[in-house]
């Protein structure tokens, strides 16, 4: 809340003004009242209040005054006072009498007022109303002369506030020299707080040295005259201030006093300093140019060119500034150059072109104009632009005559293009019919190994054949004359020649990397210890096994099975080596195989490895041997005393694990094979130990299972297995018909599935079926296992597989235990 002041303008809301009780008190002893105020609005009350007096009442007495007093003898009987609060409850007044404090411009800015509980029918004496007259107008005098002495406090306050946030030395000497104002920076500069110099001579603060030196300038400024001048700093510390003394005039015109103003300029004169020796250094740099350099201002004017452009040009000195260079400047090139000009000057970018200039002697010569703007670090504005034009006319001359060469040269060099292009065929001739011969004895070089290869295969597989196919005819012989008796030898005859051929195929599909791998994570050492027996049982007495494991070997993920064979192969081959005897070492290792030993071996990764090295103190094998060794077939042992897939088998199996096999031998010291297969950092899962001698499991719920096979004999054989089983049998030739019997509704415990099927392989069709059937259980067939079908060569779980070919009891075992809830 605000109220006018004397001059009717609004007071602060909450200034409490001059106290006004004494005038307050005068009124209520002059009139005879009990109580005496002094309102306005915004400001708190003085004088003697009636208790309980609310503001909304003193606010509606106060409307009551007017310029000259307002008598109200009985406020009971005034219809415009009668309702109040005061009046009608606690205080119960009766009499008001008020006057309101007249402004300068004649508006009102409070009341003075007197009240009573007492009615006054007679109202106020003429000598009454003037004193209270009187009184508002002291009251008045008393508020407009504290309003005037807070606008002075508040005029010199932000004098202040602007002398100390002034960036200068600012001050008021008297006529007697003693300082009656000072800012912060004045008493800083001269080692003094703004309190001690105030009051102080000047002689006393800026000592007698420097006094002695400013008394004719003081001399001069008390005259009448403004004096200017550049002053050290009192401890000749490298600091200068430029001062001003300005006199200042009283009413009669005499000089009263002196404004002291001085401006620290240290900084500027550095800048000076610093700009004058940049300039010095920039002409220096530009006169030892052989170069004509010339600068502009930001617009483009040219105020600037070193010597050697005056030399060049022959032209006086300042004739060329601004565009007087125009004169000199080719009439062809002008328009060009004059465009990129004003390009450059408009975006700031590079400036660069050729043109003709005038030489001195009249002669145009072709010069390299550039230009670059310098900017300001701090705002990016461009303050000036520096050029060079440098003289290029024997270069453009030896260009000309280049490019004149050049047409002279392009057709000697299209004829002998024409030449080259003929000798060029001939020779494409000769080289499509090289490769053609080198593409023949490739052909004949790898049907050579084909028929070695086959021929491998079809020497062992006729002599396995020999015997399936001989016991079969026998045991045919025999049942068409009735005859049982030698049938069940004659079956396991035909069974084990089946087994060989079956172990034959699995080391073709090893040598392949196609076999398929039941890999899980491996401790070698518990592996190679519990081959012990089986080892020495297979090496004979003659032959000293030696056993040597690492502590803290780590993991391998692997199938354990061929990892057994693998070993126990090596074992045999080391074995023959001796047929006099010696000693077999298998040793276990953590290995690292760093980027230099990778760098020589094709196919093998660096990193950690656990390393199993099976040594033996046999013959050796000379280096062609070592060549060949993993070759399928090759073997160097006696016709019919091996297959020449057992080291094939190994190599296989360890680079379908990720691994790497390498031998190491010298004839007559030994032989050293290194089997390395990668770390596994999972932990290891004990195997249930297969059981034996058990019934062949039947079906105990009729069950359903799905057989899913493209050979009909296959299929027919698993379906017959099945049924005699008890389970019920769904068969499917191919892996459409497949899919749809699974997307059918209906119940499927299992399914039996080749993974090579035609068209829709095993793995694909189950992959679609488990969006109807999740919880879809699997028996995957396989004669090798593909990539492309298992991925990273793990089965999701409820997966398992089986090889062919496989005993009817492992694989009905097998489905029971994939049915069978808790089983699997």
């Amino acid at each position: 809340m605000s109220s006018h002041d004397a001059s009717g303008q609004m007071e602060p809301a909450g200034d409490p003004g001059p106290d006004l009780t004494d005038i307050a008190s005068l009124a209520r002893a002059v009139c005879g009242s009990a109580f005496a105020l002094v309102h306005r609005p915004g400001a708190p009350l003085s004088g003697l209040v009636p208790p309980g007096l609310s503001p909304r009442d003193v606010a509606a007495l106060g409307h009551l005054a007017g310029a000259a007093a307002l008598v109200v003898p009985d406020l009971t009987r005034d219809r415009r006072t009668a309702d109040l609060s005061a009046v009608t409850g606690p205080p119960a007044l009766r009499f008001y009498a008020g006057i309101a404090l007249p402004g300068l411009d004649g508006r009102p800015f409070g009341t003075l007022c007197v009240l009573d509980p007492e009615a006054r029918p007679e109202g106020l004496t003429v000598r009454e109303a003037e004193g209270l007259a009187a009184l508002a107008r002291q009251a008045a005098r008393d508020l407009r002369l504290a309003r005037a002495l807070a606008e002075a406090r508040a005029d010199r306050d932000d004098l202040r506030s602007i002398t100390e946030a002034a960036p200068a030395l600012i001050a008021a000497l008297d006529r007697d020299e003693v300082c009656r104002f000072a800012n912060g920076n004045f008493a800083r500069w001269f080692g003094f707080a703004p309190h001690e110099v105030v009051g102080r001579p000047l002689r006393a603060i800026v000592g007698e040295a420097f006094y002695a030196a400013r008394q004719p300038l003081l001399a001069r400024a008390f005259a009448g005259e403004t004096v200017s001048f550049e002053s050290p700093h009192p401890d000749a510390d490298g600091r200068h201030a430029l001062v001003r003394y300005v006199p200042h005039r009283g009413p009669d015109g005499a000089v009263a006093d002196l404004h002291f103003l001085g401006v620290d300029v240290t900084a500027d004169k550095e800048a000076r300093a610093a700009l004058a020796d940049s300039a010095l250094k920039f002409r220096a740099i530009a006169e030892s140019l052989p170069q004509m350099v010339w600068s502009t201002l930001p617009d483009g004017y040219h105020d600037y060119y070193n010597t050697r452009w005056y030399e060049f040009t022959g032209m006086p000195e300042g004739s060329t500034d601004g565009e007087g260079w125009n004169a000199i400047f080719h009439p062809d090139e002008q328009p060009e150059a004059w465009r990129r000009w004003r390009h450059s000057l408009a975006t700031g970018e590079l400036y660069e072109i050729e043109y003709r200039l005038r030489r001195h002697d009249g002669v145009y010569r072709w010069v390299l104009g550039r230009a670059m703007p310098i900017r300001d670090p701090a705002t990016g504005a461009i303050e000036r632009w520096f050029g060079t034009c440098t003289d290029i006319d024997d270069q453009v001359r030896a260009r000309e005559t280049l490019a004149q060469r050049r047409e002279a040269l392009e057709a000697e060099v299209a004829d002998r293009t024409a030449a080259l292009a003929e000798a060029n065929a001939r020779l494409t001739a000769e080289i499509e019919e090289r490769a053609r011969i080198e593409e023949a004895l490739r052909q004949s070089q790898k049907m050579e190994a084909v028929g070695q290869l086959t021929g491998g295969i079809a020497h062992d597989f006729n002599n396995l054949l020999t015997g399936i196919v001989g016991s079969l005819d026998l045991m045919q012989a025999r049942i068409n004359e009735g005859r049982t008796q030698n049938l069940t030898r004659y079956a396991g005859l035909a069974m084990a020649s089946a087994q060989r051929a079956a172990a034959l195929t699995h080391r073709l599909l090893a040598f392949a990397r196609r076999q398929p791998l039941e890999a899980r994570a491996v401790d070698v050492n518990r592996l190679v210890s519990s081959m012990d027996e089986l080892l020495r049982r297979t090496l004979g007495e003659r032959v000293q096994l030696e056993v040597v494991v690492a502590g803290g070997l780590w993991l391998t993920l692997c199938d354990p099975n061929q990892l057994e064979n693998a070993i126990l192969n090596l074992a045999i081959n080391a074995r023959d080596a001796m047929p006099e005897g010696g000693r077999l070492t298998i040793e276990t290792a953590n290995a690292h195989l760093d980027d230099s030993y990778v760098s020589s071996e094709i196919g093998v990764r660096a990193g950690q490895y656990v390393c199993i090295c099976v040594s033996d103190t046999g013959s050796g094998m000379p280096p062609e041997v070592i060549a060949r060794a993993f070759d399928p077939f090759f073997t160097t042992k006696p016709m019919g005393e091996g297959t020449g897939l057992g080291l094939s088998m190994i190599y296989g199996f360890a680079k379908q694990s990720d691994g790497h096999v390498r031998i190491y031998s010298e004839v007559g010291a030994g032989t050293t094979v290194k089997l390395y297969l990668p770390r596994h950092r999972g932990r290891i899962a004990d195997e249930p130990a297969p059981q034996t001698g058990l019934p062949v499991p039947r079906a105990e719920h009729g069950e359903t299972v799905l057989v899913v096979e493209d050979d009909a004999t296959v299929r027919a054989l698993i379906g017959e297995t099945l049924t005699e089983l008890g389970y019920r049998v769904i068969e499917a030739p191919d892996g459409p018909t497949g899919l749809r019997l699974l997307e059918a509704p209906g119940r499927i415990d299992l399914v039996v599935t080749d993974v090579g099927l035609p068209g829709l392989n095993g793995r694909r069709m189950i992959d679609e079926a488990l969006a109807a059937r999740p919880g879809l259980r699997v028996l995957f067939i396989t004669g090798y296992a593909e990539n492309a079908a298992f991925g990273n060569g793990h089965l999701s779980p409820g997966m398992r597989m089986i090889t062919k070919p496989f005993a009817i009891d492992a694989f009905a075992a097998k489905v029971r235990a994939m049915i069978e809830p808790g089983l699997d």
